[in-house]
């Protein structure tokens, strides 16, 4: 059986490889004779010989093509793909050429040949607003769907917060003013405020919250309508944004890290350094007043109202402003004790959202103040508030400047005389 496959395979390989040379010339002779058997011009021309023998380098089953592969396909639908890019980008470039010579010619490499043709601006335009036009319905799906106007963005509390008139109770009830602490942490004063308990937790009456909110706005547009100074303070972790945003809406001032202790009942050790500046009624400084305040020997100036974001944490500040009179508003929490401030504000202060909502209001109501004071003053010229204060103020101020002088005149001349007295040990 092996001997008689091998004859036979061996058998048609000779004789093919016989009538292959003949085949070859056969084929040749009639493809180089006949014309009409002759392919057109321009047109891939295979080969006209026959592979060789099986056995030898160019055989038949070498030049047979392989069964295609995953690699090969891939390479090849690139290829398609990078030949339909070209040939979409040509046919894009036609276009344009076209529009821009008016439409004479879209073969780019017809342009060297072909003469200038006169174009009209008219039919430019019309070929742009026609490459415009199908532009536009071409990304006409894009612009498809619904557009969220009302969406929550935490920065804007603080660059936009509401104004006493626009404030409602959904807005309270958005950032979280009505939520208290654990009813084991209450505090019996706040008993009025509290709405009920939910897990636990007590619930502050957001009409209380809106009630006493107004009533401190309208208090803190009228300090600054009469030209008082606002301090706001919020010395825990994240309020010094809130804080500063508030004190510039407000053109007041701002302590974020910490209250110095005897800050007001010993200012003048503490502040004597601080600088100070006298204005008109437009907020426009006096220069004829900086020699007599440059001295260093000026009395304390107090703050008309503060405004503390945080009260637990600022007892001593709360005290100093009782010793002073100065008039405060703060947030007093289901914990706090409403009688530490003189205008409470029952809501969360450890929420941001909260504190940032109810520091912007106030700050807004302040903000009104300002502006209607400095619109009163440039249309009538006159001061909306006393200026007794500010001249009894100024008085003491030189007064304290005289005293300073002729104390260290005396001196001076103790020292040259030499009657000064020294002191004597025992």
């Amino acid at each position: 059986m092996i001997i008689r496959q091998f004859c036979a395979r061996h058998g048609r390989t000779t004789i093919a490889k016989s009538w292959r040379p003949k085949s070859a010339c056969y084929a040749t002779t009639i493809s180089g004779n006949e014309r009409s058997l002759q392919p057109p011009a321009g047109e891939y021309q295979g080969q006209t010989t026959f592979p060789g023998h099986p056995d030898e380098a160019s055989s038949m089953l070498d030049t047979t093509g392989l069964p295609p592969t995953p690699r090969t396909r891939a390479v090849l639908e690139s290829l398609q793909s990078s030949q339909s890019s070209i040939s979409a980008t040509q046919r894009e470039v036609g276009a344009y050429v076209s529009a821009a010579t008016g439409g004479v010619t879209a073969d780019p490499t017809a342009l060297v040949q072909a003469p200038p043709a006169k174009s009209s601006r008219r039919t430019n335009r019309k070929a742009l607003q026609a490459i415009k036009k199908q532009k536009g319905a071409a990304s006409a799906p894009n612009r498809v769907g619904s557009h969220l106007t009302q969406t929550y963005n935490p920065s804007d509390i603080l660059e936009r917060p509401p104004t006493p008139e626009a404030l409602t109770l959904p807005d309270l009830l958005a950032h979280q003013t009505h939520l208290g602490h654990h009813t084991s942490l209450w505090h019996p004063g706040n008993s009025s405020y509290i709405f009920g308990i939910r897990d636990g937790i007590h619930i502050i009456s957001l009409d209380q919250t809106f009630a006493y909110l107004q009533r401190a706005a309208k208090v803190i547009r009228n300090v600054a309508y009469r030209g008082g100074l606002i301090l706001f303070i919020g010395t825990r972790d994240n309020f010094a944004p809130i804080v500063t945003r508030a004190a510039q809406r407000a053109k007041g001032y701002h302590i974020f890290d910490r209250w110095v202790p005897g800050t007001l009942t010993n200012g003048q050790q503490l502040l004597r350094d601080c600088a100070v500046k006298v204005v008109d009624v437009n907020d426009k400084q006096i220069p004829s007043y900086d020699d007599l305040i440059s001295k260093g020997k000026h009395s304390v100036i107090r703050p008309d109202l503060l405004v503390c974001l945080n009260p637990l944490e600022n007892p001593v500040c709360l005290h100093e402003c009782g010793l002073n009179t100065v008039p405060t508003i703060g947030i007093i929490d289901t914990d706090a004790n409403p009688a530490w401030v003189t205008y409470p504000i029952p809501a969360n202060d450890d929420s941001l959202r909260s504190v940032s909502l109810i520091a912007g209001v106030l700050s807004q109501a302040a903000r009104q103040g300002q502006e209607n004071r400095l619109a009163e003053a440039e249309a009538t010229q006159k001061a909306t508030y006393s200026t007794g204060p500010v001249r009894d103020w100024l008085a003491r101020t030189q007064e304290l400047v005289e005293i300073d002088v002729s104390e260290s005149v005396g001196r001076q001349e103790e020292d040259q005389s030499g009657t000064r007295k020294q002191p004597t040990s025992d």
